[in-house]
């Protein structure tokens, strides 16, 4: 199932909200995140949400959200850790809620495959025949959450149907992918396709180094710096961040130093993330790369076509 919600063409802007519940229920935490972050819209429609839940069993939550968020599109997964605004915690549900006006669409689907590569195949292709009012290669952003062993596997067929210019991040969870389309989806995708300034940063891994602390830490900082500067000076609406296990594993307990670091250089821009067993992405100065300790940044902003901030 793909939810997709397009608008007549006119200025995109952008509404985001971030919502975090802490209850030990999987269904309760979800629901309470969901309602904390479609408040925080200020009565405007919720159209893409991203659920990612650390530390919590059960059933899909996405199905009970449907109530809550009406016809939004919800993609993503459960995983071993969040990172929020109460630093890296280890339960709890994390909800992003993102409105969009103009000539924005937004488009969600959770896919069955035989391994990462067929989801990607399918996942683009109903995404883009949720869109057929759109260019062969849409623009935007988008978010995945996969299974498998690799995200790299994903990302090619992927990118053979979307094309260059829907910039992409793609986690392979510690846990499931979520998404009422399929009983045991391979990979959840959510998708924004606007012209909203949009920013990759990425931090390589520095693998072999006896102590690589500092180096993880300035790489985090400068990916957030990076992702933020493509925005081409217009506002930032919010700050992702994709981090593979084995980069926290490796900094200990650094990596509170580092999610610091992060949240500092994203300033008052709602700024969350969480850990993926492995990540990648593709999109501008950044190309798919099998780097076991990476990590990516995603932010976004708005519209090129409104005025840019003043300084």
């Amino acid at each position: 199932m793909i939810a997709t919600a397009p608008s007549s063409p006119q200025t995109s802007t952008l509404k985001t909200s971030v919502g975090f519940a802490a209850y030990p229920d999987l269904r309760r935490a979800a629901f309470e995140a969901a309602d904390i972050a479609r408040a925080g819209l200020g009565g405007s429609q919720c159209r893409l949400a991203l659920l990612i839940t650390a530390g919590l069993t059960g059933s899909d939550p996405i199905p009970g959200l449907k109530s809550l968020l009406g016809p939004a599109g919800i993609a993503g997964g459960a995983t071993t850790a969040l990172m929020t605004d109460r630093g890296i915690v280890r339960e709890g549900a994390l909800v992003i809620a993102l409105a969009t006006e103009g000539d924005a669409a937004s488009g969600a689907v959770a896919v069955p495959g035989r391994d990462a590569a067929d989801a990607g195949g399918r996942a683009a292709r109903i995404v883009l025949a949720g869109w057929p009012f759109r260019l062969r290669y849409p623009r935007g952003l988008g978010f995945v959450f996969a299974r498998g062993n690799s995200p790299l596997a994903f990302l090619d067929t992927w990118r053979e149907f979307m094309g260059p210019k829907m910039r992409t991040v793609c986690g392979i969870m510690p846990g499931a992918p979520y998404g009422s389309g399929s009983d045991t989806p391979t990979a959840s995708v959510a998708c924004l396709e606007a012209s909203y300034a949009t920013g990759l940063g990425y931090a390589e891994g520095f693998v072999g180094e006896e102590h690589p602390d500092a180096r993880l830490i300035h790489g985090a900082a400068e990916a957030t710096n990076t992702a933020l500067k493509r925005l081409d000076e217009r506002s930032a609406r919010l700050v992702v961040v994709f981090e593979s296990v084995a980069r926290a594993a490796t900094l200990g307990p650094a990596a509170a130093e580092e999610w610091h670091r992060i949240v500092a250089e994203a300033g008052d821009v709602p700024c969350v993330g969480w850990l993926c067993d492995a990540v990648a992405g593709y999109g501008r100065g950044i190309q798919p790369a099998d780097d076991p300790r990476a990590l990516i940044v995603a932010a976004v902003g708005d519209s090129p076509l409104t005025p840019p901030t003043a300084a």
